[in-house]
């Protein structure tokens, strides 16, 4: 068995052991995405936290911890990083409360907002174009992390910027997947979003500083 089947071999039984929370965490994105575009406010911003929270805290533990600890990058980076990322979403929702989920009101960032949210769900269905359809469920590290860096993205500048980062440097690892590495070519709707994500950032600093000036 090659390293890439390998790969998608250990995935494989990831999703299959663990499909009942993963139906139950693909509900919650979906959950997530009708209150932020419906009704943000307070009980949005308190259930989005919560549920990243425990999606990240779930995702370092299980998959990259656990499921996948022999590979150093899950052990040593994956791991840690979204267990700090799912902590921190706790510091927000309990103490510092910095991010308030929105979308923007132009139809035109609505759409993109939306658009970046759909390539999280589209992501194991893409899979059918390599080889390996419904394997990497949407819940799942990579694409968990897409789904947040577009609501960080359409809620900018009110975000935790720590959180914006961490998660930013998840997405940027991921490039040479995009290229191949591991047949993973789906991991490009994450890459997409993280420098969409990344442009966001950047704009509305810009905007800050104007303003300071």
């Amino acid at each position: 068995m090659t390293q890439t089947e390998s790969f998608w071999h250990i995935l494989e039984g990831f999703r299959d052991t663990t499909m009942g929370i993963q139906i139950l965490l693909v509900l919650g994105m979906l959950v997530v995405s009708l209150l932020v575009f419906t009704k943000p406010g307070k009980v949005a911003d308190a259930f989005t936290k919560l549920f990243l929270a425990a999606a990240f805290l779930w995702n370092s533990v299980a998959c990259f911890l656990i499921v996948c600890g022999k590979s150093p990058i899950a052990k040593f980076l994956g791991g840690p990083l979204y267990a700090v990322i799912g902590f921190l979403f706790l510091v927000d929702l309990f103490i510092t409360r910095k991010t308030h989920f929105t979308v923007p009101h132009t139809l035109g960032m609505q759409l993109t907002t939306g658009f970046f949210i759909l390539l999280a769900f589209l992501f194991p269905f893409l899979g059918y174009f390599t080889g390996h359809p419904m394997i990497a469920l949407p819940a799942y590290p990579c694409p968990l992390a897409g789904f947040t860096l577009a609501l960080l993205a359409a809620s900018a500048p009110r975000v935790d910027r720590g959180i914006y980062i961490l998660t930013l440097i998840w997405a940027f690892v991921n490039i040479p997947k995009s290229f191949g590495y591991m047949d993973c070519y789906e991991e490009t709707t994450l890459v997409l979003t993280g420098f969409y994500a990344l442009g966001m950032l950047k704009y509305h600093d810009a905007q800050q500083e104007k303003q300071i000036r």
